[in-house]
């Protein structure tokens, strides 16, 4: 359990150091995945019916603009995940499955939270900030926590060859 604690806590200590030193983080890496995300959630929407311009990181119509910013890019979830994920001392194998899989989950839900908050913007303003703030934040690190849960369950589980008794 410390081996885990610490090897965590280093992978996540070290995703911040590149956060706050790394200059390609912030200047290029950030601004063309906030520019990805608006492009596939605009997809997305107007598939969906909506009509809508992907412009840089924000979403626009007449009715309603989002902006992807840091924070609501799923970023530190997925981190925290991911972290947790080569962390914990499962073949090296079930540990990239598990982070890449739980990687594109998580990515997925993001966009979903995307999607439905522009839609609740354009069409239930009033509750907007409750849902973006309150629901999905809580929503999101649940759902992240919850991936790591059903990944540490398959990844420890014992082969079901090794359970029966030797004849």
């Amino acid at each position: 359990m410390f081996r885990f604690l610490l090897v965590f806590a280093l992978l996540l200590a070290a995703f911040y150091l590149v956060i706050a030193f790394v200059p390609f983080y912030g200047r290029h890496f950030v601004p063309r995945y906030h520019h990805l995300i608006a492009e596939v959630s605009g997809l997305l929407l107007t598939s969906l019916g909506q009509e809508v311009v992907a412009t840089g990181a924000s979403i626009c119509s007449t009715q309603f603009t989002v902006s992807i910013v840091s924070g609501c890019d799923a970023v530190e979830p997925i981190a925290l995940f991911v972290c947790a994920v080569l962390a914990f001392p499962a073949p090296v194998f079930r540990r990239i499955l598990g982070a890449v899989l739980g990687t594109s989950l998580l990515w997925i839900s993001n966009l979903a939270r995307i999607v439905s908050l522009f839609l609740i913007g354009r069409y239930s303003p009033r509750i907007f900030e409750v849902v973006h703030v309150e629901v999905w934040q809580a929503l999101f690190v649940f759902l992240a926590l919850l991936l790591w849960i059903v990944w540490l369950l398959w990844a420890t589980r014992v082969p079901r060859a090794a359970n029966r008794p030797a004849c």
